[in-house]
This record gives structure tokens, sequence and C-alpha cells, in this order.
């Protein structure tokens, strides 16, 4: 029983980003309790069985129980969990079980304790007792039928990417043993965040327009990490693996159809195509350059379809308006093209960095765009001269409030955090930090950081809450590469002309 729940919620883990708070990991016990709880005893003789049952007929009828930005049914296991605790909660859990739930960790008291650097560490008798009961419990097949549209709508996907991710670790044709030990260990002691991870996830196709694997791999497969750690690795997989069959008899897993590593890239589209296929990539030429108040003129008139934008990064998952630094640039850009926007200036956009003329490269771990101080210089003029016009600014404010308003808060508020000695004592050793793991605060003192400015930032959207560390990050390469105070420019000149 403690297995099916356990294995269920598994699969629904929650970045990211991009990008979500780092306490996304413990919270994968929430998502797992419940979830396990809705099979585990669904075909069993006794009230837990009734109790399961029941609880998996309401997976439309959940609310979230916890401070998250509501992705469901497309979230990760943080997210999940946070809806299927409000069908069994982890008390109510812990008291069907045999034996305690977990053998060491952070959760005490009937809660779970989910910002804390620690894990919980999973009682194998337990989940071994879960995965017995998984076979009992989906052998009732009427059962199976009935909840099928609901597992259909609210678990399906993440159950298919942690069934893909465990056996895909588990080929021998793509990871011997100490292959595969040294990726979960190295996992472990980095909190999930590895150069490897980062490159094995980018090899694997499980991309689907619902954005979960893009959004929430490397949580799935952190996941696995923890559970070979703790020694429920298996048991957990029969589980999954047990229930998931019964749904979905027809899988069958094959390598080659997931798996396409770097070098079949490079074979079949060559290096420069990895991502997607290139168009032109020329630079800027002299005829083409844009004047400068036709730039202004097409800024304005950018702005003033700020509600008429579409998502061009089809990879990201799209929560515009809600969102992040990454989908904010994928929706302005839609208004105007990295292309036209070099077209504008006197000179390159960047001064070095994996972006082209024509698009941005946004999937290079090791490098990223340097901008040129003079382009942005030139943008903070026409900034000026955009927002120079009040009656501009007075009829576009509306779109500005709902678009752009709360990540230019953000942004202002980091800033500014960083600069107050109450909050940070050492702003460099703070950029340091978040460029040493590009943007993963988890672990970290940025993480401290980020949460003294929780109460000033969040907005009930959850965008801070998050993707925080992902606008700090950004800061920090602007710090990199030397332009920090030239857009703290452009941003104080935008926000003073709509907000004082």
């Amino acid at each position: 029983m403690c297995t099916i729940i356990i294995i269920v919620v598994l699969l629904n883990h929650p970045k990211t980003t991009i990008t979500m708070k780092n306490s996304i990991l413990s919270k994968s016990f929430l998502a797992i309790a419940a979830i396990a709880i809705l099979f585990a005893f669904s075909s069993c003789g006794d009230k837990n069985a009734n109790r399961f049952k029941e609880a998996a007929m309401q997976l439309d009828n959940t609310t979230l129980t916890i401070d998250d930005y509501d992705y469901w049914p497309d979230g990760g296991i943080r997210n999940i969990g946070g809806h299927l605790a409000s069908l069994i909660s982890l008390n109510e859990l812990q008291e069907m079980l045999p034996c305690p739930l977990y053998v060491s960790g952070p959760h005490r008291d009937g809660q779970w304790d989910l910002y804390n650097d620690d894990f919980g560490h999973y009682n194998p008798q337990a989940i071994q007792y879960l995965a017995d009961l998984a076979e009992k419990v989906v052998s009732d097949k009427k059962f199976v039928a009935a909840s099928k549209p609901l597992v259909d709508k609210y678990l399906y996907q993440q159950m298919y990417c942690m069934m893909v991710l465990h056996d895909l670790m588990y080929d021998e044709d793509v990871f011997t043993q100490e292959g595969r030990e040294f990726m979960f260990e190295d996992m472990i002691e980095n909190y999930g965040y590895t150069d490897g991870l980062f490159y094995f996830l980018e090899e694997i196709d499980l991309y689907d327009e619902s954005g979960i694997y893009s959004n929430f791999n490397y949580e799935f497969l952190y996941f696995w990490a923890r559970r070979w750690s703790d020694g429920t690795i298996d048991q957990f997989y029969d589980g999954l693996s047990t229930i998931f069959m019964a749904y979905y008899p027809d899988y069958n897993f094959v390598a080659d159809e997931y798996y396409y590593p770097y070098d079949y890239w490079e074979e079949e589209m060559g290096e420069t195509s990895y991502y997607y296929d290139l168009e032109p990539d020329e630079p800027v030429q002299a005829n083409e350059r844009i004047k400068e108040n036709d730039a202004v003129n097409m800024f304005r008139e950018a702005a003033s379809n700020l509600d008429k934008t579409s998502h061009v990064l089809a990879n990201e998952f799209d929560y515009w308006p809600e969102c992040a630094i990454r989908v904010t640039g994928s929706h302005l850009f839609s208004l105007i093209s990295l292309k036209t926007l070099n077209r504008m200036l006197p000179c390159d956009l960047y001064v070095s960095g994996p972006h082209h003329y024509n698009r941005w490269e946004l999937e290079v771990p090791y490098e990223f765009g340097h901008y040129n101080p003079e382009a942005i210089q030139y943008l903070g003029n026409l900034a000026k001269k955009v927002v120079a016009d009040k009656k501009f600014v007075e009829k576009t404010k509306p779109l500005v409030d709902e678009y752009l308003k709360r990540q230019m808060v953000i942004m202002k508020g980091l800033y500014d955090g960083m600069n107050d000695k109450s909050l940070c004592d050492d702003k460099e050793m703070l950029l340091n930090s978040i460029m040493e793991t590009r943007g993963q605060a988890y672990g970290t003192i940025a993480n401290g950081f980020l949460g003294e400015l929780d109460d000033a930032l969040e907005d009930g959207t959850y965008v801070y809450g998050n993707t925080g560390e992902m606008f700090l990050y950004w800061w920090a390469r602007r710090d990199a590469d030397g332009t920090m105070e030239l857009f703290h420019d452009i941003l104080e000149t935008v926000y003073s002309a709509y907000y004082q």
C-alpha cells in the first residue's frame, strides 16, 4: 500500500524551469503519499480499500494545499502532491501503514518539512508493503477501468516520464552500473543540479504539449536518485511499474525510441543545428539599420500590443503573464524579434556568447550572452524617449500592469535587496554563489537571501516564489558582463515613468 502511494505521487515531481523553489524536492513526499494512497488499497476488502477508491475517484475534485503556482494537472510532484493531500493527508496515510513511512529525515508529527536541506529516507518495509498492495489494487479490473479517465488526465504523463527515466538509467546500452551510481551520487551531493544530469535529460525525447517533461524532468530524476540513496528504488519501481502497466499495458521500453545522444544529432543534423534548423544568420548590414525615431515608434507599438503576443519558445511551458524572464522574453520576441532589435542598434547587441543575430541559443550550460555595454547604453536612451510621451504611458499602463509590472517589481526588489546591507552582507559573494550553480539557489546562500524578500516580492501568483532564483541569476550575469548598472538604469527609467 505504502509503495503504491509513494510511487504514483513521485511520478509527479515538479524548475524548471526553468524553475521552482528548491523546496520542491521535499514536496515530492506530499505527492507520493497522496497518490499511492489512491491506488494502494483500492481492491482490498477492508475500509482502507474503500477509502482509497473513494479518493482515487475524486481526482477531479482536488484543491491545492500548499503555497505554489498551480499547474494542475500539468505540474510536477510538488504541485500534484499539494492537490492529492486534499484527498488523503499524511496523518491519515500513516495510520493506514503497518510501520513508519520514514526511517529518517526532516518530516515530523504528520507534517512535511519542505524547506529542509535533508530529505526523507523511506522505510523499505513500508515501500515493499505498498508494492505488494499495488498488485492487489490494480487486479480489480473494474476499478482500473472506472478510474482510467482520471489517471489519463491527472497522472499519466508524470508516471510515463518516471518509467522512462528509470528504464533508461538501468538500460545496459545507456548506463553502466558505475556510470549510473556516479550520476546518482553526484545528484545527491549537489541537490540534483549537475552537469551530467543536464546533458542526459537533454538527450531524452519526452517532450509534449503539456510541458511536464521540459519543466520538471530534473525533479523526476532527482527523486530516483534519492530513492537509490535511501535503498528503496527497487521497491518504488516495482509498485510504479505494476500500477502503470495495469493502466497502460502497451508500454514497451526500447531505449532507441527515447534516447538520442549528442553524437546522433551531430551526425544527422550537423553541430550547428542541434536544437533546431538554422535560418540564415548574417550580421546586420548598414542599409538595414533602423533610425532612432523609427525604433522609438516600434517600441511604443509593441507595448501597445502586449495583449496580442504569442509564445515563440515551443519547448517552454507557457505561463504568461505570470512568468519569469525566459517566457517573458519569448512573448516579447513575438513583437520585436532579436534580428529587429539588432537592426535598431548602432552596434552588435552581444560581444560574446552563444546567441545568434536572429535568435537566442538558450540550452548552452557553460556559456551565456555577454551584452555589449554600448548597445545597452543606446537602448537606455531609447527607453527615455519611449516613455517621455506621457499620453503613451497613460494609454499603455493597464497593459504594463498586467504583463510586465510584476517582473519589474521583482527585478527592482532583488537589485535593491542586494545593495541593502541588512539583507546582503556581501553582494559579490551572493552573485558568485548563484553563478556557480547557474541559477539554482537550493543549498546556497542565495536561498536565504531570496527567502528574506518573500514577503516583499510574493504577490500571490508565485512568480517570485517559483522563479526568483532565475531573476537573481540574470542580475549575476549582468554583473559578470559589466552591464548591471546600465540595465538597472533602463529598469528605473521605465518603472518610474509608470509608477512614480
